[in-house]
């Protein structure tokens, strides 16, 4: 369990004096919401940058009912959080407070991801290594294709981290990288947890969403999906359901790609064939306004 050092002088200090007027507080509310704050902040800011966030985040995330600009102006002024020439939050002093524990999460993602890559074979659901196939003396694990677009620019034997960086362009934190490889601990597949990075990112509608990430893996392995196979089968089968449904349903990258090539074509063919249906242009049939 993640903790963070709270000091007896918290409750006299300047700073959480000055929080709990500009906020017209008492002392005891300013400290709650200031620990919900950073309790928070272990999990979702973990090296303390806050450019990220709104402040309604913030203010939701200390528990804050108020107004959220009043709340963070109000950190700001009071010390707790620097707001830099550029604009963007951080937490002060947070590296003094969290460092540690940010320093042991990083070492144990990193344990786990070498012990990971050690493991040079793979089961499948019926328990056999995957196909492989052999040059001379390179040995390449060849990934089995799926029939709705996804995995399908994953390199050979690529992590879960490294695949977050391909789909959304940036690495997960510690904390995420540990959330996810608790469920290859219990026998996940790690090409589940990146088939669920690539559905969520062609299915959400409101940019990066871990939680979304989260979600979809704890309903596979809910399922006992854990190997890719099972994986492909709950969403072909989730997917038809909702086609029965009447709902929309989601289309690959490829798919969505391969829709907005027709259309261009269809629209191209019918302005070329509406330029043949134009009789030609004949300058003494032009008028002219004014002559």
């Amino acid at each position: 369990m993640a903790w963070i050092e709270s000091h007896q002088g918290l409750a006299k200090h300047p700073k959480t004096l000055k929080l709990a007027r500009k906020l017209n507080i008492s002392i005891a509310q300013a400290i709650g919401h200031l620990h919900l704050f950073w309790w928070w902040a272990m999990e979702y800011a973990q090296d303390g940058d806050l450019s990220h966030c709104d402040p309604e985040d913030i203010a939701i995330a200390a528990d804050w009912p108020g107004d959220a600009g009043l709340f963070v102006d109000s950190l700001v002024d009071s010390g707790f959080v620097d707001r830099g020439d550029d604009g963007n939050l951080s937490i002060h002093d947070w590296y003094e407070y969290a460092g540690k524990l940010i320093e042991r999460r990083i070492a144990d993602a990193e344990r786990k991801r070498k012990e990971r890559k050690k493991k040079d074979v793979h089961k499948t659901s019926a328990g056999h290594p995957q196909d492989v196939e052999r040059t001379s003396d390179v040995t390449l694990t060849v990934p089995k294709p799926s029939n709705d677009g996804l995995m399908d620019n994953a390199p050979a034997r690529e992590t879960f981290e490294q695949a977050h960086k391909r789909v959304f362009g940036f690495h997960c934190n510690p904390m995420q990288s540990q959330q996810l490889s608790s469920y290859i601990e219990d026998g996940m597949d790690e090409a589940v947890i990146i088939r669920a990075f690539e559905r969520a990112s062609d299915t959400g509608k409101t940019g990066y969403n871990f939680k979304f990430i989260r979600a979809i893996v704890e309903n596979y392995f809910k399922n006992g999906v854990r190997t890719l196979e099972q994986a492909i089968k709950l969403d072909d089968a989730h997917d038809a359901a909702r086609q029965n449904r009447g709902d929309p349903v989601r289309k690959s990258r490829q798919q969505q790609q391969l829709d907005e090539l027709d259309k261009f074509i269809a629209e191209e063919e019918m302005r070329r064939g509406q330029s043949r249906d134009r009789p030609p242009f004949q300058e003494d049939q032009a008028v002219f306004p004014g002559v």
